[in-house]
């Protein structure tokens, strides 16, 4: 891998509305909600809704383009109406997506939930995610030192089976 190109492009599948609802994170009236809002961007060419990662790829002419990978191996861009700006590396999104022949574009509908640890400047962190049912849970690490209750945050998060977690400094916000 070369220098500025990302580690986090990955490979994707296409997922019903409901699997996306559960990826969201949403239940009762702000799933109906995404639901809506799914319908209205999809068209006769964004019909498939899937999960998706971006990264960098850098390009033979020193550039760097937001890519990832399809199940059958092509390649995947934001849609130009998409502002490439906003989207970051390594964070999955919901897509809706339109397959051509060589590539793909996808049009970013929503982040997909991820579970977080919250930093305030006091560095008494917590934990908060969703479980199964869909109810927000969340715990504050009980640890001695700073450095112990984020080494035990993270490894709980990785006992919970978590693909990936998301890390806020509040006070860098």
């Amino acid at each position: 891998m070369s220098e500025g190109e990302s580690e986090y492009i990955g490979s994707s599948r296409i997922m019903t509305i409901d699997e996306a609802i559960g990826k969201k994170g949403v239940s009762a009236d702000a799933a109906d909600k995404f639901k809506e809002e799914v319908s209205e961007k999809q068209d006769t060419l964004f019909t498939d809704i899937m999960s998706i990662v971006f990264g960098w790829k850098i390009q033979p002419n020193g550039d760097k383009k937001l890519v990832s990978k399809l199940p059958n191996g092509k390649i995947i861009f934001p849609d130009r109406s998409e502002q490439s700006e906003a989207v970051q590396p390594g964070v999955p999104y919901i897509c809706l997506v339109y397959e051509r022949d060589r590539e793909a574009f996808a049009k970013i509908c929503s982040e997909e939930y991820q579970p977080k640890i919250f930093i305030p400047g006091s560095r008494m962190l917590t934990m908060v995610w969703r479980d199964e049912k869909g109810n927000i849970r969340r715990k504050i690490p009980k640890e001695n030192s700073y450095e112990e209750r984020i080494v035990a945050a993270v490894k709980e998060m990785e006992k919970m089976k978590f693909p990936s977690i998301r890390i806020i400094f509040r006070d860098n916000q």
